[in-house]
């Protein structure tokens, strides 16, 4: 079997699961708030997607599940459709990156054809691996704000705590109308791939110490406390890491479970972070769509 699903027009996709879908749903839905909630005199908008992939996904679930259309946009596509549709938009960058180097080049060959029918958007495209890809984001950041962060790793090993932190710490800069200087840190949506570390949380704890940015020394006990309290190693994790992302944001994370085709397990958990009090309460106020109940449409 080819690594990707191909179609008549030559359009590679991922081959992924139908839960992939809901977590992307609830991307598009995100993204949906800024396009519809930001109008009067926006601030210039730039999205970054670090682990963009071919831009396109196929689930092969979906006839057996009736569940829909097999095929739909990924996070990358649907960061170019905001650009595209938000007043002030300006500039999308795309991290796709694989091993191995033809699999890296038809997934940015791939990007491209889909990037052409966008007008307004300035796109970037770097095949780099993360820790490059980043510091190479860093150097296209916008003095302005906001700018708005996927972070969707392919695995729980991709994305150590490091790099969320370093991408945390970058600040954006304006003026306003009264002459004020304001900062903002990036807005960021994390997947955190909860079933993976699950599954090496006493066997390969290194994993979870890297996706935690903490020792052994120092989860273990935070830990063991929140077993106590939930009986449940899931809920453990998300405390743990939304403990992490406040410290980061000074505002606790949203945060959105995503669960399987059967709804029968917690797969990962989708984190959305801001340091704005409005973002904040936008978020929580318009909230995501419910996931469990989400058709294609």
């Amino acid at each position: 079997m080819e690594d990707f699903y191909r179609d008549n027009e030559g359009l590679i996709y991922d081959r992924v699961k139908w839960h992939t879908r809901k977590k992307h749903a609830s991307i598009e839905s995100y993204l949906n708030i800024l396009v519809e909630n930001v109008r009067n005199h926006p601030p210039t908008l730039d999205i970054f997607d670090l682990f963009a992939s071919t831009g396109l996904c196929y689930c092969e679930e979906s006839a057996r599940y009736k569940l829909g259309e097999p095929m739909w946009k990924g996070s990358a596509i649907l960061a170019a459709e905001c650009l595209e549709h938000y007043s002030n938009g300006q500039k999308l960058f795309l991290n796709t990156y694989h091993p191995k180097p033809t699999i890296c080049e038809a997934q940015k060959v791939n990007l491209k054809r889909l990037l052409g029918k966008y007008s307004k958007i300035k796109p970037t495209i770097t095949t780099l691996a993360i820790e490059a890809a980043i510091d190479e984001a860093r150097t296209q950041l916008s003095p302005t704000y906001p700018s708005f962060w996927i972070l969707d790793p392919y695995s729980s090993s991709d994305l150590p705590w490091e790099f969320v932190e370093k991408i945390g710490n970058f600040r954006g800069q304006w003026k306003t109308q009264t002459g004020q200087i304001r900062t903002r840190k990036p807005e960021m949506i994390i997947t955190l791939m909860t079933y993976g570390l699950q599954m090496n949380i006493d066997i390969n704890t290194h994993i979870v110490s890297h996706a935690l940015g903490m020792d052994e020394s120092e989860w273990r006990p935070k830990y063991n406390v929140l077993m106590e309290k939930y009986h449940n190693t899931r809920k453990a994790l998300i405390d743990l890491y939304a403990e992490k992302l406040t410290k980061l944001y000074d505002k606790p994370p949203i945060i959105v479970e995503i669960n399987t085709t059967e709804e029968a397990a917690i797969v990962y958990c989708l984190f959305l972070c801001t340091d704005s009090n409005a973002g904040h309460y936008l978020m929580k106020l318009k909230g995501l769509k419910d996931y469990t109940t989400w058709e294609y449409s």
